[in-house]
Protein backbone atom coordinates (compact mmCIF):
# COMPACT_ATOMS: atom_id res chain seq x y z
CA UNK A 1 0.00 0.00 0.00
CA UNK A 2 2.89 2.33 0.69
CA UNK A 3 4.31 1.49 -2.71
CA UNK A 4 1.12 2.48 -4.50
CA UNK A 5 1.04 5.80 -2.63
CA UNK A 6 4.60 6.72 -3.55
CA UNK A 7 4.11 7.23 -7.32
CA UNK A 8 0.93 9.20 -6.73
CA UNK A 9 2.66 11.50 -4.26
CA UNK A 10 5.57 12.16 -6.62
CA UNK A 11 3.29 12.90 -9.55
CA UNK A 12 1.14 15.21 -7.45
CA UNK A 13 4.24 17.13 -6.35
CA UNK A 14 5.12 20.02 -8.62
CA UNK A 15 7.88 19.02 -11.00
CA UNK A 16 11.23 20.74 -10.98
CA UNK A 17 10.93 23.87 -13.10
CA UNK A 18 12.80 23.82 -16.40
CA UNK A 19 14.90 26.76 -15.20
CA UNK A 20 16.39 24.69 -12.38
CA UNK A 21 17.06 21.82 -14.76
CA UNK A 22 18.70 24.26 -17.20
CA UNK A 23 20.86 25.56 -14.33
CA UNK A 24 21.94 22.01 -13.49
CA UNK A 25 22.73 21.26 -17.12
CA UNK A 26 24.71 24.49 -17.56
CA UNK A 27 26.84 23.74 -14.50
CA UNK A 28 27.36 20.11 -15.51
CA UNK A 29 28.27 21.08 -19.09
CA UNK A 30 30.84 23.53 -17.73
CA UNK A 31 32.39 20.77 -15.63
CA UNK A 32 32.73 18.37 -18.57
CA UNK A 33 32.14 18.66 -22.28
CA UNK A 34 30.38 17.22 -24.18
CA UNK A 35 27.63 16.51 -21.68
CA UNK A 36 25.16 13.71 -22.30
CA UNK A 37 21.83 15.27 -21.38
CA UNK A 38 19.91 12.17 -20.38
CA UNK A 39 22.54 10.87 -17.94
CA UNK A 40 21.91 13.71 -15.50
CA UNK A 41 19.83 13.17 -12.36
CA UNK A 42 16.94 15.49 -11.53
CA UNK A 43 16.28 15.96 -7.82
CA UNK A 44 12.76 15.05 -6.72
CA UNK A 45 11.72 13.24 -9.92
CA UNK A 46 11.38 9.47 -9.70
CA UNK A 47 9.39 8.93 -12.90
CA UNK A 48 11.83 8.21 -15.74
CA UNK A 49 9.60 9.61 -18.48
CA UNK A 50 9.06 12.88 -16.62
CA UNK A 51 12.79 13.15 -15.84
CA UNK A 52 13.73 12.71 -19.50
CA UNK A 53 11.12 15.26 -20.61
CA UNK A 54 12.43 17.82 -18.09
CA UNK A 55 16.02 17.23 -19.15
CA UNK A 56 15.11 17.70 -22.82
CA UNK A 57 13.15 20.86 -21.98
CA UNK A 58 16.07 22.27 -19.97
CA UNK A 59 18.55 21.46 -22.74
CA UNK A 60 16.30 23.05 -25.35
CA UNK A 61 16.04 26.13 -23.15
CA UNK A 62 19.78 26.72 -22.88
CA UNK A 63 20.29 25.93 -26.57
CA UNK A 64 17.53 28.37 -27.54
CA UNK A 65 19.23 31.14 -25.56
CA UNK A 66 22.51 30.22 -27.32
CA UNK A 67 24.39 29.39 -24.14
CA UNK A 68 24.99 25.88 -25.48
CA UNK A 69 24.67 23.94 -28.69
CA UNK A 70 23.86 20.34 -29.46
CA UNK A 71 26.95 18.31 -30.21
CA UNK A 72 25.43 15.40 -32.11
CA UNK A 73 22.76 14.59 -34.66
CA UNK A 74 20.49 12.94 -32.08
CA UNK A 75 20.49 16.08 -29.91
CA UNK A 76 21.49 14.12 -26.82
CA UNK A 77 24.69 15.92 -25.84
CA UNK A 78 25.50 19.60 -25.45
CA UNK A 79 28.62 21.74 -25.51
CA UNK A 80 28.76 25.25 -24.08
CA UNK A 81 29.32 28.25 -26.31
CA UNK A 82 31.53 31.15 -25.27
CA UNK A 83 28.50 32.92 -23.81
CA UNK A 84 27.61 29.75 -21.92
CA UNK A 85 31.08 29.50 -20.41
CA UNK A 86 30.90 33.16 -19.42
CA UNK A 87 27.57 32.70 -17.65
CA UNK A 88 28.69 29.46 -16.02
CA UNK A 89 31.60 31.40 -14.49
CA UNK A 90 29.43 34.44 -13.68
CA UNK A 91 26.80 32.70 -11.59
CA UNK A 92 25.07 30.25 -13.90
CA UNK A 93 21.61 30.16 -15.43
CA UNK A 94 19.88 32.10 -12.66
CA UNK A 95 22.41 34.95 -12.95
CA UNK A 96 21.72 34.98 -16.72
CA UNK A 97 18.00 35.33 -16.01
CA UNK A 98 18.56 38.14 -13.50
CA UNK A 99 20.58 40.30 -15.90
CA UNK A 100 18.86 43.40 -17.20
CA UNK A 101 18.39 43.35 -20.98
CA UNK A 102 20.29 45.96 -22.93
CA UNK A 103 18.41 49.01 -24.14
CA UNK A 104 17.54 49.22 -27.81
CA UNK A 105 20.60 50.33 -29.72
CA UNK A 106 23.10 48.60 -27.46
CA UNK A 107 25.65 50.20 -25.23
CA UNK A 108 23.17 50.36 -22.37
CA UNK A 109 21.95 53.82 -23.34
CA UNK A 110 18.41 54.68 -24.33
CA UNK A 111 17.92 56.52 -27.62
CA UNK A 112 16.88 60.12 -27.76
CA UNK A 113 13.31 60.59 -29.11
CA UNK A 114 14.46 63.51 -31.30
CA UNK A 115 17.14 61.29 -32.82
CA UNK A 116 14.56 58.56 -33.44
CA UNK A 117 12.27 61.08 -35.20
CA UNK A 118 15.13 62.24 -37.43
CA UNK A 119 16.14 58.66 -38.14
CA UNK A 120 12.62 57.71 -39.24
CA UNK A 121 12.36 60.85 -41.41
CA UNK A 122 15.66 60.06 -43.12
CA UNK A 123 14.58 56.47 -43.65
CA UNK A 124 11.36 57.68 -45.31
CA UNK A 125 13.36 59.98 -47.61
CA UNK A 126 15.80 57.19 -48.42
CA UNK A 127 12.97 54.83 -49.37
CA UNK A 128 11.34 57.50 -51.56
CA UNK A 129 14.65 58.10 -53.31
CA UNK A 130 15.07 54.37 -53.86
CA UNK A 131 11.70 54.00 -55.57
CA UNK A 132 12.33 57.04 -57.82
CA UNK A 133 15.72 55.68 -58.87
CA UNK A 134 14.20 52.23 -59.40
CA UNK A 135 11.44 53.70 -61.61
CA UNK A 136 13.90 55.76 -63.66
CA UNK A 137 16.09 52.67 -64.15
CA UNK A 138 13.10 50.72 -65.48
CA UNK A 139 12.18 53.60 -67.79
CA UNK A 140 15.75 53.76 -69.13
CA UNK A 141 15.70 50.02 -69.77
CA UNK A 142 12.41 50.28 -71.67
CA UNK A 143 13.82 53.13 -73.80
CA UNK A 144 16.95 51.13 -74.61
CA UNK A 145 14.88 48.07 -75.64
CA UNK A 146 12.72 50.29 -77.86
CA UNK A 147 15.86 51.82 -79.36
CA UNK A 148 17.32 48.39 -80.14
CA UNK A 149 14.04 47.26 -81.73
CA UNK A 150 13.88 50.41 -83.92
CA UNK A 151 17.48 49.85 -85.00
CA UNK A 152 16.76 46.24 -85.93
CA UNK A 153 13.53 46.82 -87.85
CA UNK A 154 14.13 50.23 -89.41
CA UNK A 155 17.94 50.42 -89.56
CA UNK A 156 18.13 49.71 -93.29
CA UNK A 157 15.69 52.50 -94.19
CA UNK A 158 17.37 55.19 -92.13
CA UNK A 159 21.00 54.49 -92.97
CA UNK A 160 21.93 54.79 -96.70
CA UNK A 161 24.33 52.23 -98.13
Amino acid sequence: MAETGTPASTTSMPAAPPDLVAAQLLDAAFARAPLSIFDQPVVGIDDEKERLALLKLGADLIVKTRLAKFDDEGRTSIVLTNAGRYWALSGGWLAYLREEPLAVGGGGRARNPETEALRSEYMRLRLNTFWWSFGLSIAGFVFSVISVLIAIFYGDRVLPR
